[in-house]
């Protein structure tokens, strides 16, 4: 009776900051980090970067213009001599000018820079995405897990409810002398069994709440309640709507190639090495620029009365033929062409791994199917077993041993219910993901 009642303080301790539970959906859980998780925060800021690359490459298809003045005064003192009187000379002058640079053609290489920087702004855009769908994959199976021990924590408090409802009646048969001592020790042992388990499944629960707020970038300290009626539904439904899918594996892959973010950003990043080496090779055309600028200047000794304006204006086309540049242009032109190789390489990669993911994911969805079925039918087994063994030991006519061994074998099914049919809801978003159905 003592250790029980420390057990329960125990529990009342834990749930003793009970004060503004604040509900949090599978969906809120989401949207909270897509908004906060520094992963996609980051990933936000470099497509906002790669953006602002692109205006940048089509400033340089506009003049540069600066302006530029200077002001300047100086003077000297002499002595006198028999034809000059002593005194001060000063003079002074105001510059200011206005120029431009407006470059005609860089070897037609300004077009590639604006189409690379349109496709690395859409690679980064593609990385963005990408990085949104794993943090929402990430979510639900942190969100999943926090659901499916929930469901094992009430288990546990089932079979713990049961046990000591065991032991009682056992102490009570044990009074009268219907029950040897020994199965009263081996009911105690199995009861503080269960006790223990009841711990180590509080402190899952526990533990993977504060996973999820941590992926959330919330207060870990705060008090949050994770109830999804959807997914509970979904759960509570599988047992009567379990059906089996098919799916045509050479069409998933064509379809996920069009709409898997990942792949699509290896894409335009093939595309951007390509216009890389565009632009090496341009390296060995010649540039045409103009030049022009106005100019005004006023100067004079004395004072501003005095002054003197004048102003001019030039103009200055320039060409550029480069005949030998210290290999710069040839090493840029193996540099891109190896880059380029490089991106058709991490491209068929990224297909192979589209490939790969379908192929995995359908693996799991089935792999996870079957667990689900068969947890089913271990289930019902299970408990047609301790019915019957409970029969049994009331009657006489079977041990404890057997009754203990029927009531772990049913909480193990039980167990493994719970779990393969969160691993299975799991794996069903996994296989969205991979096949590129869904998009966050």
């Amino acid at each position: 009776m003592k250790r029980s009642l420390v057990i329960a303080l125990f529990f009342i301790g834990l749930q003793v900051p009970v004060a503004a539970q604040q509900k949090l959906s599978l969906q809120q859980a989401i949207a909270t980090a897509l908004e906060k998780n520094i992963s996609v925060i980051s990933a936000k800021n470099s497509m906002e970067i790669r953006r602002s690359g692109v205006l940048a490459e089509y400033g340089q298809l506009l003049p540069n213009v600066y302006a530029a003045g200077t002001w300047s005064r100086d003077g000297r003192s002499f002595e006198a001599t028999p034809l000059i009187p002593s005194g001060v000379s000063a003079g002074g002058s105001t510059v200011a000018s206005l120029n431009a640079r407006l470059s005609l053609s860089n070897g037609l290489s300004n077009f590639s820079s604006i189409d690379r920087a349109k496709n690395l702004a859409g690679a980064e855009e593609y990385n963005f995405q990408q990085s949104r769908q794993n943090i929402a994959l990430s979510v639900q199976q942190f969100y999943l897990a926090v659901l499916r021990n929930k469901q094992l924590l009430k288990v546990s408090e089932d079979n713990l409810t049961r046990s000591k409802q065991q032991l009682s009646r056992i102490e009570e048969s044990n009074r009268v002398g219907a029950v040897a001592k020994a199965d009263l020790y081996r009911q105690q042992v199995q009861t503080a069994n269960d006790e223990l388990s009841l711990i180590n499944a509080q402190n899952a629960f526990d533990n993977s709440k504060l996973d999820l707020l941590y992926l959330l970038a919330l207060d870990v300290t705060a008090q949050y309640e994770f109830d999804d009626e959807g997914v509970l539904q979904e759960v509570a439904k599988m047992d009567s709507t379990y059906q089996n899918e098919t799916y045509d594996y050479g069409v998933l892959v064509e379809s996920a190639l069009t709409t898997r973010p990942d792949y699509q950003s290896s894409l335009l990043s093939r595309d951007a090495a390509s216009n890389s080496l565009t632009i090496a090779n341009l390296g060995h055309y010649p540039s045409v620029s103009i030049d022009g600028g106005l100019g005004y200047f006023m100067a004079g000794t004395s004072g501003f009365s005095d002054f003197k304006n004048s102003s001019s204006w030039d103009v200055a086309l320039s060409v550029r033929i480069p005949i030998f540049s210290g290999f710069q242009t040839s090493n840029a032109v193996q540099t891109s062409r190896l880059g380029f190789e490089l991106a058709e390489q991490n491209l068929e990669q990224a297909k192979r791994k589209v490939q790969m993911d379908i192929r995995s994911a359908l693996l799991d969805l089935e792999t996870a199917r079957k667990r689900y079925d068969v947890s089913l039918k271990n289930v019902r087994s299970a408990e047609e077993d301790r019915r019957i063994a409970e029969e049994r030991y009331n009657l006489g006519a079977n041990t404890l041993l057997d009754l203990l061994i029927a009531n772990a074998n049913y909480t193990s099914a039980l167990s493994t219910k719970v779990s393969s049919a969160y691993d299975f809801l799991y794996a069903k978003q996994q296989f969205r993901i991979a096949a590129g159905r869904d998009k966050y």
